[in-house]
């Protein structure tokens, strides 16, 4: 079995949080990088839960985004059980603590990074005038440098969640070349990879942590589901960890620290990513 990384992709489309950077089309692709040994451990491990679970729920999928919100096929689930299965996904985590990589974007970061000349680009099938083809294709890159930097076995195998393209079909991605077999990536369902439930387990714990922290208003079930997160304590290999107490945290402490990575990325100022794009308009 060979390296994987495994990618979703995840956001809050057409919803807006009380953040001042927050424009509405934030989107955000994750990956988890398992070596050869965890991945085949790993979905061994999914794959008795994933049946476990279906044998006693009646249910084949798990959608975190259904789970943590009890709708669909979750909709009678108990509030008690929804929690036990998000703690059973961390728990398999936290054995094997693999690293995960973020990659998030917005129309004012494209403004704010200066990058709006890369909507006249397109590459290898993606179109830059999305932000979502724009943040998968950084976060190749930025998985494929982690990969050579970090010495783990080539070639790799890239699987994506398959909303973005029909499962079981491939991409040609000449980004991850250098450590693939023919630079190829492959979209997967999660009703063939267990991992690919996982991974989305990851990246929506990881964005409704990041929503909440936007948002001044925390239910009960925010803050257990931030405490739950808080000790799986992701390995996030391009993210800033911080100490909180998420019941008195501020969207304005959370603005005041992005402005201050910001600023230490040599980004442009609020007022002047506002003017370029009013002058969009």
């Amino acid at each position: 079995m060979k390296t994987g990384i495994f990618i979703d992709d995840t956001g809050t489309p057409s919803q807006k949080s009380k953040s001042k950077y927050d424009t509405g089309d934030w989107k955000t692709w994750v990956a988890v990088i398992l070596n050869p040994n965890d991945r085949k451990e790993i979905e061994t491990i999914l794959n008795e839960l994933c049946e476990a679970l279906e044998n006693e729920l009646k249910i084949k999928e798990f959608h975190f985004t259904h789970i943590f919100s009890g709708k669909g096929v979750f909709r009678k689930i108990e509030l008690e059980k929804r929690l036990q299965i998000f703690s059973l996904f961390g728990e398999i985590y936290k054995k094997f603590n693999s690293p995960i990589i973020v990659q998030s974007l917005t129309s004012d970061d494209i403004i704010r990074n200066k990058m709006q000349f890369l909507k006249y680009f397109k590459s290898d099938g993606f179109n830059f005038e999305k932000n979502s083809d724009l943040a998968l294709w950084f976060l190749l890159e930025k998985c494929a440098k982690f990969l050579k930097e970090n010495s783990l076995p080539l070639p790799a195998e890239f699987f994506v969640d398959s909303g973005r393209q029909k499962p079981n079909t491939t991409q040609i991605v000449n980004i991850v070349k250098e450590v693939t077999e023919n630079s190829i990536i492959t979209y997967a369902s999660s009703e063939q990879n267990p991992i690919i439930q996982f991974i989305d387990f990851i990246a929506f714990s990881i964005n409704r942590m990041r929503w909440i922290l936007m948002n001044e208003k925390k239910s009960e079930l925010d803050l257990a589901l931030l405490n739950l997160i808080s000790e799986i304590d992701f390995n996030l290999t391009n993210l800033t960890k911080v100490a909180i107490n998420p019941t008195d945290f501020k969207v304005s402490e959370y603005d005041k620290s992005l402005r201050k990575k910001y600023d230490e990325n040599g980004n442009l100022s609020d007022e002047l990513v506002e003017k370029i794009r009013i002058e969009k308009k």
